[in-house]
């Protein structure tokens, strides 16, 4: 059915009403213009108004834009270019708005141009929205591009659209390179596995979560051979008609520093434990030694006793010398004891360590096997200041370690002597010492090319009785930690399963110049002296039996004690103050360092004897060092005690 031209021409201006898009006819030869109902309204112009050419061009805002309109038309008539522009127009309101006008010129056969019609729409709103729009897309870029963050966009494929600078910097490439998905390569091989698909917000399962989640995933990037630790969130976008996911917008932050402190401090933290731990481990070793000490005195006082009173060759001599033998091999047990709390007797001096390492393939001998190969570095001559015999033992128990880790494949242990002036920086983070200060330091190496350790051996290595070897017993590495302890020194331990172990011991350098030790005086022949009573005070009954024993034996009247307060009342009660005291500096109620300070603050000038299962730098070095008395440590044979105290009654 054809439509009536009248209902034609209705329908044609209901759809420029909607569309807001009105039309035009300009007859060139008659000069004659036709506006739509639509025109009329976007113009502001009354229906009634006569159109015309130059009433369009009143509505220009200034004569240059008014010219710039007729050079458009121009332009179309003469063919130059497509009749399509914007402009200003100020309407009757007063209103300025921004047309859109386009249309076609229509020519003649000869080509001259008969007619002009077009549209013309009010697209002020369509401008100003994209204005804003425009605004709001430069507004996001500076923040995206200034943020400290990654940023970043991606659509509901997970593929990118958008990442500032800042991300693209840290995955070290391009935009287009991250559309690739080359960005997964940056990704740190052990994290690989939670991170396989998606964008840089992806939390790499098989199955990806709801697109209405958000995300928040932590992973490490290496590039250039720097690692980063990243952690990226995302939220999801939605699309505001249909309210479906169209994409997430994310963020990815720096978490490098935070990570690295955190491993920093769960390091420390397990330092700190294991300082604890091996305090702890001290103190009840110290306890044990100290306990054992005395009970060795009965066994090693009361066995050498009743050995002198035998003459040499006796039958019933040769079991009291395996006591006296066997009883002096416990107490070198306890003194590892001590060693391994740092409460053992040191006699410093300064030591060559040259001299020291230079023994070491005669001392192992047969120990390291022929396919081990043992190389010695003596170093240039270094003096470190304490105890020979325990710094061999360190050295010894380091290398024989070393040898063990070895196995039956061939190998090599090494061990070298060095000096280096240290910052405290260089020696923080061993096992032990890691608060030294900065000095010049002797550094003792033993590497070995051995199986190496774990981490769980490495934690446990200086525990005292824990060994990896089928066999292992004694305190071996623990009493290692004392004796370094004891001599103001460091450990540091570097050890990688498969690839061998390397520990460093450092020992303050010596202040002092070497001078080889001078070979031991003969004593003469312990003479009995002055006789008359003893004060004699020790907790321990058994060690104050073997000591009342041994003093009687040498002619004194002995008065006990089993504390320092039962001293303290027994010393008074005495007619006459007694010839010597001998304490024990560990006693309940009272100990002997108190007692002793008691007696002189009475006036008391009598020689005193301090006995204990510590040293005395532990325990009464004050008070040795004051004169105020003389020290024996425990265990001690008979002929010891009796020398002691014959010692202190001539200095008296």
């Amino acid at each position: 059915m054809i439509l009536p031209l009248e209902q034609l021409r209705q329908q044609l201006e209901e759809a420029q009403r909607i569309a807001g898009i009105g039309s035009w006819s300009w007859d060139l030869l008659t000069g004659a213009v036709a506006w739509s109902r639509e025109t009329y309204r976007i113009l502001g112009v009354s229906p009634d108004t006569p159109p015309s050419f130059e009433l369009v061009l009143s509505v220009a805002i200034d004569e240059a834009q008014a010219q710039q309109f007729v050079q458009h038309v121009q332009a179309a008539l003469r063919g130059e270019r497509p009749y399509d522009f914007e402009i200003p127009a100020r309407l009757s309101d007063g209103r300025i708005v921004t047309l859109h006008t386009r249309g076609a010129v229509e020519r003649d056969d000869q080509g001259t141009p008969v007619r002009m019609v077009g549209t013309m729409q009010d697209v002020t709103a369509a401008r100003a929205a994209e204005t804003t729009l425009r605004e709001q897309e430069a507004l996001f870029r500076t923040l995206a591009e200034s943020s400290p963050l990654g940023v970043f966009l991606v659509d509901a494929a997970w593929q990118p659209t958008y990442a500032n600078r800042r991300l693209l910097r840290w995955f070290g490439m391009d935009f287009e390179a991250l559309q690739r998905g080359e960005w997964r390569q940056c990704v740190h091989p052990d994290d690989a596995p939670r991170v396989t698909r998606g964008g840089p917000a992806s939390d790499g399962v098989d199955e990806r979560p709801a697109d209405e989640l958000p995300m928040d995933l932590q992973y490490r990037i290496v590039v250039d051979g720097t690692t980063r630790w990243i952690r990226v969130r995302s939220e999801p976008l939605h699309d505001e008609k249909t309210g479906a996911v169209s994409g997430h917008v994310g963020s990815v932050l720096d978490v490098s520093a935070e990570c690295l402190a955190a491993q920093e401090q769960s390091r420390l933290e397990a330092q700190l434990q294991q300082a604890r731990r091996l305090e702890a481990l001290g103190l009840l070793a110290g306890g044990i030694a100290h306990d054992f000490n005395n009970m060795l005195v009965g066994i090693l006082a009361n066995a050498s006793l009743e050995r002198e009173r035998l003459p040499v060759g006796a039958v019933a001599r040769a079991p009291l010398d395996d006591i006296v033998t066997s009883a002096q091999r416990a107490a070198e047990l306890t003194r590892e004891l001590l060693a391994y709390a740092g409460r053992a007797r040191l006699e410093r001096r300064p030591i060559a360590l040259q001299d020291l390492v230079r023994e070491f393939p005669a001392i192992l001998g047969a120990r390291v096997p022929p396919h081990v190969t043992l190389h010695v570095a003596e170093g240039p001559p270094i003096a470190v200041d304490g105890d020979a015999a325990q710094l061999r033992q360190v050295v010894l128990n380091l290398l024989t370690n070393a040898v063990d880790a070895i196995g039956d494949a061939p190998g090599s242990v090494s061990l070298a002597v060095t000096t280096a002036d240290l910052a405290e920086a260089q020696i923080a983070g061993g096992v032990l010492g890691g608060e030294r200060p900065a000095g010049v330091y002797a550094i003792i190496t033993v590497r070995d090319t051995g199986r190496g350790m774990a981490p769980e051996v490495q934690e446990r290595m200086f525990d005292p009785f824990f060994s990896t070897k089928h066999n292992g017993r004694g305190l071996g590495l623990a009493a290692t930690l004392g004796i370094l302890k004891s001599h103001a020194g460091a450990i540091d331990v570097q050890s990688t399963l498969g690839q061998g172990t390397t520990i460093r011991v450092f020992l303050p350098v010596s202040a002092y110049p070497y001078t080889p030790p001078s070979s031991p005086a003969i004593e003469a022949p312990l003479e009995r002296g002055e006789t008359g009573t003893v004060l004699l005070a020790d907790d321990d009954p058994g060690a104050r039996a073997a000591a009342r024993r041994i003093l009687e034996r040498a002619g004194f009247a002995i008065v006990e004690a089993r504390d320092g307060q039962e001293a303290l009342d027994r010393y008074a009660a005495l007619p006459s103050p007694p010839k010597a005291i001998v304490l024990d500096v560990s006693m309940p109620v009272m100990g002997g360092a108190e007692c002793l300070e008691q007696l002189r603050n009475r006036g008391s000038t009598v020689p005193v004897l301090m006995v204990s299962g510590f040293d005395a730098d532990d325990v009464a070095a004050h008070i040795v060092d004051a004169g105020d008395a003389t020290f024996l440590q425990k265990p001690y044979t008979a002929l010891a005690l009796q020398q002691a105290v014959q010692a202190l009654l001539t200095r008296s």
